[in-house]
């Protein structure tokens, strides 16, 4: 593995999986994302990384349980010296002000979104991962509103083990165009997701004037095929935590002289 002294690597770890990407020309590059429950996980990111140089810095962003985090950051072959950093969501930074009462507990994932957003203009954040989230930062940076919300694959699930359905139909969760009964359920649980990006955005535009909306996350391609088919334009910002974690980077090189 080839040295490099300024070398910064990037860690978005969620609740479903993990990404890694090593920062070039102040954006994430060379992307790995691997779900945390693959048998084989340690050695894929040991063999993923293993031809970027060693980092000076490791900045980590995560939801996922301790565990997980110790896991990772056992995995990643750094030198001794380098700085490896677990972020926690300030009140603010990057230009972003966050408005929580207590700032921590708005998940640091949402809040690099927001800046990864800011750098472009005011807009709409829509997380689409293991849960829905939906956020506006304005034009000044502060965070307007904040909303979290069930994802279509949780509403089936809860819908699930709430009712009989499986146990008088077992193929009425499975997407399957020949049943009526899964058809109805996706429908309504993407058309549920889709409702709530709509009336969000209606209402935050209300104030924030005609801003765009982005959508990042696992699902997010499939949300936005849903909403603009019915005209609902949005944007997908792919690795949406790597690119705010890029720019919170660099706002602290320049602030350290670098």
């Amino acid at each position: 593995m080839s040295k490099q002294a300024d070398a910064t690597w990037l860690c978005d770890l969620g609740n479903s999986r993990a990404k890694l990407a090593r920062l070039v020309d102040g954006a994430p590059a060379d992307v790995i994302a691997l779900d945390w429950t693959r048998p084989d996980f340690d050695a894929r990111v040991r063999e993923r990384v293993a031809a970027w140089p060693r980092p000076r810095r490791v900045l980590v962003a995560s939801v996922a349980p301790t565990a997980e985090v110790e896991r990772l950051c056992g995995s990643l072959p750094v030198d001794p010296s380098s700085e490896v950093r677990i972020l926690r969501t300030p009140r603010e930074a990057c230009g972003v002000r966050n408005h929580y009462a207590k700032p921590e507990r708005l998940g640091i994932d949402r809040f690099l979104s927001m800046v990864a957003v800011h750098a472009q203009g005011p807009g709409i954040v829509i997380g689409c991962g293991t849960a829905l989230t939906l956020d506006a930062v304005a034009a000044d940076g502060g965070h307007a509103a904040g909303l979290i919300a069930l994802s279509p694959e949780r509403m089936l699930e809860a819908l699930r083990g709430a009712t009989s359905i499986a146990d008088r139909n077992p193929d009425a969760f499975r997407a399957n165009d020949g049943d009526d009964t899964a058809v109805a359920l996706q429908a309504g649980c993407w058309a549920a997701a889709g409702a709530t990006v709509e009336w969000f955005a209606t209402r935050q535009r209300a104030a924030l004037g005609d801003v765009r909306v982005w959508l990042h996350g696992g699902w997010a391609a499939a949300l936005a095929a849903w909403l603009e088919r019915d005209g609902f334009a949005v944007e997908v910002l792919e690795h949406a935590v790597l690119h705010g974690l890029a720019r919170w980077a660099a706002v602290e090189s320049s602030a350290h002289g670098r």
